[in-house]
């Protein structure tokens, strides 16, 4: 039969099963291959031929992936709209601005659950709740850079949200045994301590007490994985007891034993953490194999620990401390026998040793951190070096305070070293730089990423000799990889034009192959909002902006001055760089314009009135041409509205029509004027959907294949109008609004182009 060689390869693929699964309903044709795969895999290794190695992989992806489908199916509800009545368990309790979130657990469902209930309700983990209400599928962010109420429930195991209309609260008669001892091991810990918050961070996972302050510098140095209770915690922890261990008469099996029952202690006592529970499992199977004497392979034990986890819980997957303490680990266990520094002096092995794990988990850990937070910290690898041995100390000595020994000289030692710690925040920080790569696509992000790992793999085999051919295989495929990114700009990159999810308002962000940002409008709030603290443009546009890595804009392009298209701007152009303030020209007698100009002036940015004819080149192959207005109208319905800039923005073959809040008026002029000329793959439909904007003739000459339209969910006007969606479903245009998350648009090359809702 065929040799397992590579079990570790299990684990990514059940990764992958699960996370194709999250996302789609499971195909019966994999089933059905399945089914006539394992026969004939059987067949062959019967007959001993070759193929049998080759049909193995695809029937063992296949297995592993339709179980990660399986596992993953039940992730995805569909809740009823019903209210219902439910009796639950209540796991934690978290106190907010207005009201408190409890996560439970449904009885007999085991349906993990966030309710809201007030802030006076007394509420704690362990009680029964009997409840009544509708439960839905929680938000998700209206755009990247936003936070994600729906992912970070999804972390938590919670996939349903409910605002309870009736409930009843059963108290637990006692509380457990753990709870009190962590509630004890808190206590001693902020008696005795002047800055007790990092201390309960560090060892209970509690960062309750941490100052927001200090977890902005810590994310900044790129530490922060520091705070998590993950492998190097577990790791440390297992070093104090076992040199406690050391000096007791028993026998290495009863001292193995004992360390794993104190180190499930400690996990369950400091948060149960998927890390945490990943190096427990790790140290468990390392420190039965070294009993037995077993030569076990480090990176199998990371597969076999991953795939028991994700079996047991595929919800693990979803959770940011979960992939990054497994990749960061893979990517170490990878490395390491390559990296490993085994000459000079015991501190310069450790020094060099420690950085080069510390540089390996960044590289293993660069495509998630920018999926997750748009950036790398460049002084995470030395910072961590730096405040690794007081993170130590502070672990040691954070155990023996929380066991209240913080009076016997502990206490003095943590406030000596914290302020130690400190004072090197406040030296490191103001060094501290973000890497975005804005002149680099995912998809050579993940090149690099794939170029690093096959490195890995490949120099880690064990050869007698220098490995001549691995490295000239490794060579050519580095110059392979600088040559593909060193290709030019437009061959590399598409266009791309994104509709942002800002309401009831229009945005759109646009980036050239060559990197040049433009924004049309800034969506914006009525007045009431206004006035009631809210603004779109500090809440959702420059969250966006500051994700894609944008310092500076080369273009703001305003249709008209409308509060939902303009006053989004404000925080943009307050914040941001901006080259040139194109708009119609169009004076508003409102405070928001009158601020638009005031900024203008004050940041001496360029402002151009544009005009019917005007071309703009914005790089190779692309440019914009204004179509109206000729001259400011007057007169009509809405002035502000019929005066909106309408341009074509065009690459190659591929042509996009920005209409603004045009209506019937504009629209017979453009048809007109310009017939054949407005044809456009991709329309931005005029005035949100309105049928006070519905031409049919319009849409026969623009004939798009694809239609965004910028209408909040639920809005108040009822945008978009049936009018105009059931003309497009008759012609077959693929439309869709950003109310659900930004609407993307992508051209390559001048004719090859894509349309993504948020729905993909």
């Amino acid at each position: 039969m065929t040799k397992i060689s590579n079990f570790f390869i299990l684990f990514p693929l059940l990764a992958l099963g699960i996370l194709y699964g999250s996302r789609s309903h499971v195909s019966p044709h994999l089933f059905i291959w399945l089914l006539l795969l394992i026969p004939l895999w059987l067949w062959l290794e019967y007959k001993g031929r070759k193929a049998a190695g080759l049909v193995y992989w695809a029937v063992l992806t296949g297995a592993i992936t339709a179980l990660g489908c399986l596992a993953a199916a039940p992730q995805a509800a569909d809740w009823p709209k019903d209210p219902q009545k439910l009796t639950a368990v209540v796991k934690s309790v978290q106190t907010l601005s207005s009201d408190q979130r409890v996560l439970v657990t449904t009885i007999p469902q085991k349906l993990g659950l966030a309710l809201h209930l007030p802030l006076d309700v007394p509420v704690s983990a362990g009680d029964y709740i009997e409840f009544k209400g509708t439960i839905t599928t929680p938000p998700s962010a209206p755009n990247p850079g936003m936070f994600s109420y729906r992912d970070y429930l999804n972390q938590l195991g919670v996939w349903g949200l409910c605002y309870p209309v009736e409930f009843t609260i059963q108290k637990r008669v006692q509380r457990s045994v753990l709870a009190r001892l962590r509630e004890w091991c808190l206590q001693n810990i902020n008696r005795d301590l002047d800055d007790p918050g990092l201390v309960s961070a560090l060892v209970l996972g509690d960062r309750a007490g941490l100052s927001q302050e200090r977890r902005e510098i810590w994310r900044l140095l790129g530490i922060n994985h520091l705070l998590a209770i993950s492998g190097m915690h577990v790791g440390l922890a297992a070093l104090f007891f076992a040199l406690f261990l050391k000096r007791l008469p028993l026998r290495p099996l009863f001292r193995l034993l004992l360390t794993q029952v104190f180190l499930l202690a400690y996990i369950l006592l400091a948060g149960n953490s998927a890390s945490a529970w990943r190096a427990f499992a790790a140290f468990a199977l390392g420190g039965l194999g070294n009993h037995r004497r077993l030569l076990l392979n480090p990176l199998h034990i990371w597969s076999l620990v991953g795939f028991t986890l994700l079996v047991a819980q595929p919800q693990l997957l979803f959770q940011k401390a979960f992939t990054l303490s497994f990749v960061a680990s893979g990517g170490i266990l990878l490395w390491m026998p390559v990296l490993r520094c085994q000459k000079g002096g015991a501190f310069w092995r450790y020094l060099i040793n420690s950085m080069a794990v510390s540089v390996i988990a960044q590289l293993s850990l660069a495509p998630l951190l920018l999926h997750y937070f748009a950036e790398i910290a460049v002084l995470g690898p030395l910072a961590t070096l730096v405040f690794l041995p007081f993170t130590a100390v502070i672990l040691a000595g954070g155990f023996l305070a929380a066991l209240g020994l913080g009076p016997w000289g502990v206490a003095q030692l943590l406030n000596a070293v914290i302020r130690c710690v400190t004072i090197l925040e406040n030296s490191l920080v103001p060094y501290a730089l973000q890497w975005q790569p804005q002149y680099l696509s995912q998809g050579e992000i993940l090149l690099w990423w794939a170029f690093f790992i096959y490195a890995g793999w490949r120099l880690r085999r064990p050869r007698l000799t220098v490995p001549k051919n691995t490295y000239r295989r490794l060579l050519y495929l580095f110059l392979l990889i600088c040559l593909i990114s060193g290709l030019p700009a437009f061959i590399r990159r598409p266009l791309e034009v994104t509709a942002l999810n800002v309401g009831q308002g229009d945005c759109f962000f646009i980036r050239t192959p060559g990197g040049l940002n433009l924004l049309v409008d800034g969506g914006g709030d009525s007045p009431y909002w206004q006035a009631r603290g809210r603004n779109v443009g500090r809440e959702r546009v420059l969250p966006y902006l500051r994700r894609r890595g944008v310092a500076k804009l080369d273009a703001v392009i305003l249709s008209h001055p409308h509060e939902d298209h303009l006053f989004g701007l404000l925080a943009v152009l307050e914040e941001l760089e901006v080259a040139v303030v194109i708009d119609n020209g169009q004076a508003h007698p409102t405070p928001t314009y009158e601020r638009y100009l005031d900024l203008i002036s004050a940041k001496n940015i360029p402002h151009v009135a544009a005009r019917r004819g005007e071309r703009l080149v914005l790089e190779r192959g692309i440019s914009l041409e204004i179509l109206h207005p000729g001259r400011l109208l007057a007169g009509t319905d809405s002035d502000a509205n019929n005066n909106s800039l309408v341009f074509q923005l065009a690459y190659g073959r591929v042509k996009m029509l920005f209409t603004g809040d045009i209506e019937l008026p504009v629209l017979y002029d453009l048809v007109a004027i310009q017939g054949e000329h407005l044809e456009s793959k991709w329309l931005k439909v005029p005035h949100h959907g309105s049928r006070s904007s519905f031409y049919p003739e319009f849409y026969d000459a623009v004939d798009p294949a694809f239609a965004v339209i910028p209408a909040g969910e639920g809005n108040l006007f009822g945008h978009p109008h049936p009018e105009v969606t059931s003309l497009f479903n008759q012609k077959g245009i693929r439309w869709s609004t950003p109310g659900a998350g930004p609407v993307r648009f992508f051209v390559w090359w001048g004719f090859f182009s894509r349309f993504l809702s948020a729905a993909h």
